[in-house]
C-alpha cells in the first residue's frame, strides 16, 4: 500500500545549546547568523558534527535555506575561517611599542584566537584566509614588520613564518592530551644509549614544561632574529632584492 507524503513535516528542533540569537522560524536568516550557528557548533561538538542538515537543525530552517546565503560547503569553512581570524584582537597592537613587542603582541592574540576555537582548527591550519575580515590581521603584521624595516619580500617571508611558527606551536598545545605520558618517557629514555643520544636525553628530563614558556621562548626568538635582519640592512648590511 503506497505511503502518503507528509507535506506537513515538522523542521527539526535545535539542540538545548543552540549559539544562534535565533527564537522561532519568523527570525530573519543571516550569513552571520548561520556562521556563528556553524562556528558554535563545531566548538561544542567537533568538526564531524558540521554538515548543512544539523546546521539546519541548529537554525530551525531547511538546510536549503543556508544555501542562499553560503552556496556550498567549501564557502561555509571559508567563513568559519574568517569568523576565528576576526576574533583576533588587533587593538593590542601599539605602533610606538619596539618593533619585537609588536610582533610578539601579533604573535599571542593569533594564539588566543585559535586556542578559543580548539575544534576548529583543523579547518583554520588547512585553510589560508581569503576575506578583508580574515586578512586584517595579515595586513598588520605585514605593517609591522616593514615598519621595522624590512623589505617587502622579506616582510612576507618573515609574516609567514611567524604565522607557521605560532599554528605549529597552537596544534601541539591543542593535541596536549596525546602527548606521551611521564612513564612513556621514561620508557623511552631508559632504551637510548647515552653515548649516541646525549643532547636528547638531556632535554627529555625538561619535556612536559608549561606551555606559555615554550610559546614565548620561540616565538620571541624569531622575532629579535627578524628585527636583527632588519637592523642589519639599516647599518649597510647586504643588498637584497626585494628592496
Amino acid at each position: 500500500m503506497p505511503t502518503e507524503k507528509r507535506t506537513d513535516a515538522p523542521r527539526p528542533k535545535p539542540g538545548p545549546a543552540r549559539r544562534t540569537r535565533r527564537e522561532g522560524p519568523s527570525a530573519p536568516l543571516t550569513r552571520e547568523g548561520i556562521v556563528t550557528a556553524a562556528l558554535g557548533l563545531v566548538d561544542r561538538d567537533g568538526l564531524k558534527a558540521l554538515s548543512m542538515r544539523r546546521l539546519g537543525a541548529v537554525l530551525g530552517v531547511d538546510p536549503m535555506a543556508v544555501y542562499y546565503h553560503l552556496p556550498n560547503k567549501e564557502a561555509l569553512l571559508d567563513a568559519i575561517v574568517e569568523a576565528v581570524m576576526a576574533e583576533i584582537d588587533l587593538s593590542v597592537d601599539h605602533p610606538e611599542d619596539p618593533p619585537e613587542e609588536r610582533v610578539m603582541c601579533a604573535a599571542r592574540a593569533y594564539r588566543d584566537a585559535m586556542l578559543a576555537h580548539r575544534n576548529a582548527l583543523p579547518i583554520v591550519l588547512a585553510r589560508a584566509p581569503a576575506t578583508q575580515v580574515a586578512l586584517r590581521p595579515v595586513e598588520l603584521l605585514l605593517g609591522v614588520l616593514r615598519a621595522a624595516g624590512l623589505a617587502p619580500v622579506e616582510a612576507l617571508a618573515g609574516m609567514n613564518t611567524v604565522a607557521a611558527a605560532v599554528r605549529g606551536v597552537v596544534g601541539m598545545a591543542a593535541f596536549a592530551d596525546a602527548k606521551p605520558h611521564a612513564q612513556e618517557l621514561a620508557r623511552t629514555r631508559a632504551n637510548l644509549p647515552a653515548d649516541q643520544f646525549p643532547h636528547l636525553l638531556e632535554v627529555m628530563a625538561c619535556a612536559g614544561g608549561p606551555f606559555e614558556r615554550d610559546f614565548e621562548f620561540g616565538i620571541r626568538a624569531l622575532a629579535r632574529g627578524l628585527i636583527a635582519e632588519a637592523g642589519r640592512h639599516k647599518r649597510g648590511g647586504l643588498p637584497n632584492s626585494g628592496r
